[in-house]
Order: C-alpha cells, then structure tokens, then sequence
C-alpha cells in the first residue's frame, strides 16, 4: 500500500476538554503540542564513555492560535457553560486546567487515522491581538506532563452521574499503566483512577460521588467516530480591525491601530517522589500586560491619561509622571461584520495603568503615540455580547 504523502491541515481538528464540557474548536489556526525530556548525561571516572542519560518528568506544551470571533474558546477553558454565559463576565484567572485532544483523518475514509492527547494542562499565557489591518485573534498556551499519541479513537462521555456511576459509550481500551480512562472530570476535578474511580466493563463507579457532572476520556476502538468537517456558521469567519472599537473610560478612541492583552500565570510546577507526572501547578495572580499603538493627532488621548479628561485641565501642561494617578478603564468591543450594531464578545480591564509610552515617526510614516499598560488589580474580563 502506497504511504500517504503527508496531512494536510484540513484534515487535522482540536478538541478542548474543559470542566463544563468539551468542544470542537473553531477557527483555530495553529496547534503545537511539543514535549522535552529533561535529561543528564551520567560520567564517571575511570570510564571514557558516558555511563548513561537519566530522565526527569516530561515537559509537555501546548500552544494553539485561533481567530477571535467569539466567547466560545475563552468559555470552555474557563469551565464556562457558553449557552449561559455569565451577564457579569468572566475573569481570565478561571483559566485552568484542560485536556487537548487533536484528531488526525484518515486519507480516504470519514475516520480518524489517530489521535493525539495531552492531559491535564495547565493554561499559563494568554494573548489577545488586535489590529487595523490584521484578523482579531486569541492565543493560549499550557503545560503538562502527559501526552500520548493514540491509535484509535479518543472519545468523551459527559453528563451527570447516577448514584455515583457513570456508563460508558463505548468499551475503553487498557491504558499501559492499567488505567481504563485517560480522564475523569467531576465537578472540575481531575480523579484518580483507582484512589478515586474504578472502571469495570463500561461503567465507571466515582467514590462519595451522587449525581455530580462528570466528563470521561478513554481510548476506544477505531470508528466508533464518523469524522466531521468544523464548520460554526453561528460566528464569522473573521474579524477585522474596523469591527473593533476602543474604549478607555468609556471614551471613544479613534486612530487606534492595533491592542494587544497578555497574560501570564507564575506557577511552581509541582512533583513529587515516585510519581512520573506532574502532580499539578500552584499559581500566584496573573500578570496582566498590553500595549496601545495610536495615530498622534492631538492631545486628547494623552490629556485622558493623564487628567482623566481628554480636555485635560487649565495648565495644558502633561506630565508623564502624572500616568500613574490614573486607574482607567479600556473596554474593546469585537462587532459581528455582518451586523455591526451586534457587539459578539467585549474585553474589559477595569483599571488600567500606563508603564511606559513613547512617540516615533520615520520617513513614509505617520507620527504614532505607543502606550504599554497593567492590569492595576490583575483582572481581565471576558464577556459574551456587550458589557452591562
């Protein structure tokens, strides 16, 4: 049989397994999912040869890009439930834990030639990238120690449990370590299999657990799933800068060219002896970073950062020392294309703080004002349609 030339990206799809549910992400644009092995090489002396390498915990990431177009994405990493979003947002620190599973087709066939999963992957950055003349879009990436690269399907059961048991779909296939399922999820919680679930044939008994929503990812025989193409009609293609209005204190910005939102969770990733994963992160508040890019045309914007006015004061005079009195708020809204008095996500810092700016022209330019900013309290929020 003649080997396949290579896969296309047309034929490769991520699914996000959050605490609420799973999801066969949209418009994704980039998916990496690169492991390391730590390792030392073992010298000794008297021997002219190494002795040997030792290994440490794996170190596994993930990082996927996707067009911005709406709350989804941020949703099931959240443990957000998108059909009944939160009218009050929801904070980039409910940004935790997620399974990745990405699907691979078959050449000819409507099946999945294999799958690859990584489990129990901690978000630690998030990036948020807007621009005239680019497509709005959302960036994360995770850390873990588990990835496995499936031969048949990888399959998730979800709804809540009776009396502590859940029945599986499908039969689960023996993991190498004995493990049945490759997760359990209950009530955000990632089990133990054995300490805290045992699996017999299909069904899965949970200990102290009653009618708890559980969600259950194992390997299974191969063409359990038909493959089916993405395809969300429900959001846009994509989202240009011109359906993207800036507010800061709820003023109108104009000549913006792009905005940016990073956010970085510090964490410790924590191990322990006998055990060949990690055992989870400890996370302090996220950093909460971005920038501004404007047009210089007037001194509107900087008079708003520094005064809390865009008429700024008496003095006419602009300090930038004067930046750090201000706790303003930025607002952006991302407007559905084809309605634009529809607002599809909005994105809120309720307390910026200018840290640093500047302003630069070359030739064949414009004069252009940059303003690199902090969440003052480390809060972003997410909201699905307009803020309240």
């Amino acid at each position: 049989m003649t080997k396949r030339v290579a896969v296309p990206y047309k034929d490769v799809k991520l699914k996000i397994v959050g605490t609420a549910g799973d999801f066969m992400a949209h418009r994704i644009q980039r998916f990496d999912i690169p492991a390391n092995i730590p390792n030392t090489t073992i010298n000794e002396i008297g021997n002219p040869k190494h002795a040997g390498i030792v290994t440490d915990v794996p170190e596994v990431t993930a990082t996927f890009q996707a067009f911005d177009v709406s709350p989804k994405i941020f949703a099931y990493l959240t443990g957000t439930d998108p059909t009944s979003y939160p009218a009050t947002g929801v904070d980039v620190s409910k940004l935790g834990y997620v399974d990745l599973i990405g699907y691979v087709k078959e050449a000819n066939v409507a099946e999945n030639l294999k799958c690859i999963y990584a489990g129990y992957m901690k978000i630690t950055d998030f990036n948020f990238s807007y621009s005239v003349d680019g497509e709005a879009t959302e960036d994360y990436t995770c850390a873990g120690s588990k990835k496995k690269y499936l031969k048949n399907d990888a399959f998730v059961d979800k709804g809540a449990l009776t009396a502590g048991t859940m029945t599986l779909t499908h039969a689960p296939k023996e993991l190498k370590n004995g493990d049945k399922l490759l997760s359990l999820i209950v009530e955000g919680e990632w089990l133990n299999e054995g300490t805290d679930y045992t699996v017999s044939g299909t069904v899965v008994t949970v200990s102290g657990a009653t009618n708890e929503y559980a969600l259950a990812v194992y390997h299974t025989q191969s063409g359990v799933m038909t493959w089916t193409d993405i395809s969300d009609s429900t959001v846009p293609a994509a989202i240009r800068g011109k359906n993207i209005p800036i507010y800061i204190d709820a003023e109108r910005q104009y000549r913006v060219q792009s905005v940016s939102i990073r956010g970085t969770f510090p964490n410790t990733k924590i191990s322990e002896m006998g055990t060949v994963e990690v055992v989870g992160y400890v996370t302090d508040p996220c950093d909460v970073t971005g920038e501004i890019t404007v047009m210089d045309t007037d001194n509107e914007l900087v008079a708003l950062l520094a005064t809390g006015s865009k008429d700024g004061d008496a003095y006419g005079e602009y300090d930038v020392n004067e930046y750090e009195e201000r706790h303003l708020s930025l607002d952006i809204k991302v407007l559905d294309p084809a309605n634009t008095a529809t607002v599809l996500k909005t994105i809120y810092i309720p307390e910026m703080r200018i840290t640093s700016e500047g302003t630069s022209v070359n030739v064949g330019n414009q004069l252009a004002q940059t303003f690199s900013f902090s969440s003052n309290t480390s809060e972003c929020f997410v909201y699905s349609g307009a803020r309240a």
